[in-house]
């Protein structure tokens, strides 16, 4: 069974590229383009991981981080931030991410990134 992972992206292109990436290497994906509901959404989803881009327009990535490290359906799946600021990884891994990506990437740190943080069945 192919591992899930949820996409968190409100650039429609960006999330449709990594989608592809990951498609490519046989992970099953699901993309939300905002934060509403987005706690709900994983956990009927169930991904092996999310990717959570930290600048949404109508939350914070940093906020749905917590949310969903304090709710005990979700606070084991592993999340990498993905964003265009390379000042707020520090940030992010102090609260605990398993992965950071900085905008703009190629597919192979895409690849590699969640690769070194799920592997692939």
């Amino acid at each position: 069974m192919p591992k899930k992972v949820m996409i968190l992206e409100d650039d429609e292109a960006i999330a449709e590229l990594i989608k592809f990436y990951l498609e490519e290497e046989g992970f099953q994906t699901f993309i939300s383009l905002t934060g509403k509901n987005f706690l709900s959404k994983v956990i009927e989803y169930q991904p092996d991981l999310i990717t959570i881009d930290v600048l949404l327009p109508d939350t914070d990535g940093f906020n749905i981080f917590k949310t969903l490290k304090q709710d005990n359906r979700t606070k084991d799946i592993p999340i990498i931030f993905i964003t265009v600021k390379e000042g707020e990884k520090e940030a992010g891994i102090k609260m605990g991410a398993d992965g950071y990506i900085i905008k703009p990437f190629n597919e192979e740190d895409i690849k590699k990134t969640i690769k070194s943080v799920i592997g692939k069945e």
